[in-house]
């Protein structure tokens, strides 16, 4: 007769054994899945941020303000002097258009005390352009009615010096109703052209 303790022996011992081959396989795929994976870089994540905007600079459509020069002629112990008034003006960034609006004030403003404008009233700029240094000016024919050569002299120096407040290096292109003036006035004063701000100290200020 058999020992019922033995039967439960045996069946004890198989389903250990089933137990240890399932660990040992579970094991072994475990590595085997480990090893045969592919390696990937690490993915890192960056902050979603804007690029700063590069710096531009103003162009000539956009409206800067700043401050010029426009010209009056002033008594000085006797002796005729240009001297300036600082003016802020808004305007385009564009050198032509800041002489045009200079201009303008120069032609429908007053001068302070003690000075004055030898430019006859209702002249006015018939054209304004500007080439690197160079400033070309169309005034109208009441640019050259009255007064003597001290007279003609100042509004001269009025207008080359306004026409220069962006660059006292620049020449200066006159012209009245279209045509160059070469002279001015009924005594002949002769106009350099191009005429600079050094032309016309030398030639047309009296000398100190």
């Amino acid at each position: 007769m058999e020992d019922p303790q033995n039967n439960r022996i045996i069946p004890i011992r198989i389903v250990a054994g089933i137990a240890t081959v399932l660990i040992a396989v579970g094991a072994g795929l475990t590595w085997w899945t480990l090893t045969s994976r592919s390696p990937q870089e690490p993915v890192i994540s960056s902050p979603n941020t804007t690029s700063p905007s590069p710096l531009i600079s103003p162009s000539p459509s956009q409206t800067v303000e700043k401050t010029l020069a426009i010209y009056w002629v002033e008594d000085q112990n006797g002796k005729q002097a240009i001297v300036p008034q600082p003016v802020q003006i808004q305007a385009q960034n564009d050198p032509t258009t800041l002489l045009t609006v200079a201009f303008d004030q120069l032609l429908t403003s007053s001068p302070d005390t003690n000075q004055l404008s030898e430019i006859p009233k209702g002249t006015t700029i018939q054209q304004l352009t500007t080439n690197n240094d160079d400033v070309y000016i169309d005034l109208s024919p009441e640019f050259t009615q009255g007064g003597g050569s001290a007279s003609m002299t100042g509004r001269l120096g009025q207008v080359v010096y306004t026409a220069t407040t962006l660059n006292p290096n620049s020449k200066v292109w006159l012209s009245v109703g279209g045509k160059p003036l070469t002279v001015l006035g009924g005594e002949g004063l002769e106009i350099p052209q191009p005429i600079t701000r050094p032309i016309f100290e030398k030639e047309f200020l009296p000398v100190p």
